[in-house]
């Protein structure tokens, strides 16, 4: 992992935290227009109006939520799972999106990475919050 962040962003066991637990709408809501961290299996895959990955990720139970990616990934498939970091708003979807995009909220990610395939990627524009990751905090939302 530490060849992927190069030698100035060296994870530590404090790394990387997440803020979400199981996905529940009641969680949810008090994170709406927040920065959030959560770990999920991906169980579908879309592509997006930006042509990057948007994700169906499973939390918990029977929890999920659609999670679009702010950056290209071909690294990853159905039932890989990830942790993400990124924007949780409520769901606006395009005609395109409305065959898919259900549920109140969705995430607009800058950070993902998974753990078993050391796969660590970030939106090139947000340099503060990656290093806010890495050193151990739910980035900020500026």
């Amino acid at each position: 992992m530490t060849n992927l962040l190069g030698q100035n962003n060296s994870p530590t066991n404090k790394s990387f935290p997440t803020n979400i637990q199981e996905g529940s709408e009641k969680e949810l809501n008090k994170f709406d227009g927040k920065v959030v961290a959560f770990d999920g299996t991906i169980e579908k895959i879309e592509n997006s109006r930006n042509n990057t990955p948007f994700y169906k990720l499973k939390i918990a139970g029977d929890n999920y939520l659609w999670t679009v990616l702010m950056f290209k990934n071909e690294a990853n498939k159905i039932g890989d799972k990830v942790r993400v970091v990124g924007y949780l708003r409520t769901n606006e979807p395009n005609e395109d999106e409305k065959k898919y995009l259900d549920g109140k909220y969705m995430v607009i990610a800058f950070g993902l990475i998974d753990f078993n395939n050391s796969n660590f990627l970030f939106f090139g524009g947000a340099g503060q919050q990656k290093q806010e990751w890495i050193d151990g905090k739910i980035p900020s939302a500026k």
